[in-house]
């Protein structure tokens, strides 16, 4: 028994699904009798080249016609032999292994017998970009001169490596990856002429995974209803075909973007521990985020995003959302995944690492990742921090309650220091601040000379995070307010990140500068470097 993508190749013009422009001028050829002698059919593999070469063959050669025809019979000797490769006229010849001036020379020495039983020889020949410098050069020569009997096809991939000489001498046809929507109506045609059962989900999990493919979904088509026993479901072709679910790739994406490692890591112990292969996720994932800056950049999903409905809708919220510099960050780093994965390592950790640079800026001294940080200082957030770490069915002990008779110890004890594990950025700038409870009201009292300090943290982000902070220590949720005590002598602190100016002498413009520099060094751990003279 034939393979499924053999015996369903399409037989005539009609049958062809997608590249219409291409159906459309050569059956105008051919009713007209204005067949070229030398074509140029290039694009992605498995879209159909060989295929429209075959059914132009057989529109020049069919026996039942009177003439060239462009609905070839199907039954003649003709169109039965072309279909099954056997036909003395149609000669196929695969370039990848028969790329070598003697191959060329023979086709020369042969090109000018007449056909056998047909009214055109049609030589089809498959990776053409494979010929050799002389081979080339050989076949240019028939190209210029071909006697009137003879058509050639030369099929390609990579078209950009033929001579340019070549390709002037073929009128050029550039076939396009076909929809998912295209290749589901091709499935759908053949799972029921051969009594497959399989729901539309599952038709569109195989033409996603085939990327563009014909043949390869008609191939992975025919693998699933002999692993299934002809009942393919979303799920087993999914398992079988080693595909991770488009929502699974979503949200690894939206965890990384909130700072959240944690789900990042374990969306991916949770595939590899059901036995998905990492080494396809990076792949997938990679596919999946150029989708998002593409659609992002473009302000919509490609018509060759490989999506259904729902799966663009999907991927259109996700690119709306989604910081630019993040996806970049996320594509640099599993460019470096993909290189390991090429050279024989385990993709796993330097997967994981990846993801946590990507979802923790802190974490990574990179360029982006400093301007991601900047960013949220910017925009009065903050860098994501580490999560807490917990041991499973271990009950921690309980934290000792802190003392909130003195408040003023209670800040420096308790709230400031909670401040600064879940703010880095913050906790420097309130050094100085005294607190002050008023009823439900917290007032963090700065003296005149650290202005600046107050000015940097009085953000709405900022009092939230205090609250927080408080609310956790204290036990109530209290509203926090900043304000400068222009009255009273500065509070003298330990080792404080910004020195406080003067007192009741206004700061010039060097010494803002000064502090703001030595700010942004201790929100980054930087340092600077003195110019070498």
């Amino acid at each position: 028994m034939s393979a499924l993508y053999r015996k369903y190749r399409p037989q005539d013009f009609d049958e062809v699904v997608g590249q219409q422009h291409i159906v459309r001028t050569l059956r105008n050829a051919v009713e007209s009798g204005r067949v070229r002698h030398a074509y140029l059919f290039a694009g992605p593999r498995g879209t159909g080249k060989t295929s429209l070469a075959k059914i132009l063959a057989k529109s020049l050669n069919c026996l039942e016609a009177d003439g060239p025809t462009t609905t070839p019979c199907r039954h003649c000797e003709s169109c039965r032999s072309i279909h099954d490769a056997t036909a003395l006229d149609v000669i196929e010849l695969d370039a990848a292994s028969n790329r070598g001036i003697d191959d060329i020379r023979e086709i020369r020495e042969r090109v000018g017998m007449q056909p056998a039983i047909g009214r055109r020889k049609v030589y089809i020949l498959d990776e053409a970009h494979s010929l050799t410098t002389d081979a080339s050069n050989a076949l240019l020569k028939t190209l210029e001169e071909p006697p009137n009997h003879v058509v050639f096809v030369l099929c390609t991939t990579e078209p950009h490596r033929l001579l340019d000489t070549i390709k002037g001498r073929c009128q050029a046809f550039t076939f396009a990856r076909p929809t998912v929507e295209e290749i589901v109506s091709v499935l759908a045609r053949v799972a029921t002429a051969e009594a497959i059962t399989a729901d539309d989900e599952a038709l569109a999990v195989i033409a996603r995974s085939a990327r563009g493919s014909f043949r390869d979904a008609v191939s992975q088509l025919d693998q699933l209803a002999t692993a299934c026993a002809g009942q393919i479901g979303a799920e087993e072709a999914r398992s079988l075909l080693g595909i991770v679910d488009e929502r699974v790739l979503v949200e690894i994406v939206d965890s990384v973007g909130a700072g959240d490692a944690r789900a990042a890591l374990l969306a991916v112990d949770a595939l590899a521990s059901g036995g998905q292969d990492v080494g396809q996720l990076v792949g997938d994932l990679l596919g999946h985020l150029r989708l998002v800056l593409v659609t992002r950049e473009c302000g919509e999903v490609p018509a060759s995003a490989p999506l259904g409905g729902e799966g663009r809708r999907a991927l259109a919220d996700q690119a709306g959302r989604t910081d630019e510099r993040l996806v970049v960050t996320l594509l640099d780093g599993l460019l470096r995944v993909l290189d390991e994965l090429r050279d024989g390592g385990d993709p796993r950790l330097p997967l994981e690492l990846e993801l946590v640079r990507a979802a923790r800026p802190s974490a990574d001294r990179a360029t982006d990742a400093i301007l991601r940080r900047l960013d949220a200082l910017e925009a009065g957030g903050a860098r994501p921090a580490a999560p807490a770490i917990t041991v499973p069915d271990v009950e921690p002990p309980a934290p000792a309650p802190p003392a909130v008779g003195d408040l003023a110890r209670t800040w420096r004890q308790a709230i400031l220091p909670l401040v600064a594990e879940r703010r880095p950025s913050l906790a420097p700038n309130l050094e100085q601040a005294q607190p002050v409870r008023e009823g439900d009201v917290l007032r963090l009292r700065f003296p005149a000379s650290a202005q600046f300090m107050r000015s940097f943290a009085d953000t709405d982000a900022n009092r939230a995070a205090v609250a927080d902070a408080a609310a956790a220590v204290l036990g109530e949720r209290l509203r926090v307010v900043l304000e400068t005590a222009a009255d009273e002598p500065a509070v003298p602190a330990p080792a404080p990140p910004v020195p406080a100016l003067v007192d009741e002498t206004p700061a010039s413009d060097d010494e803002v500068e000064a502090a703001l520099v030595r700010s942004f060094a201790d929100a980054f751990d930087a340092h600077e470097i003195e110019e070498e003279r």
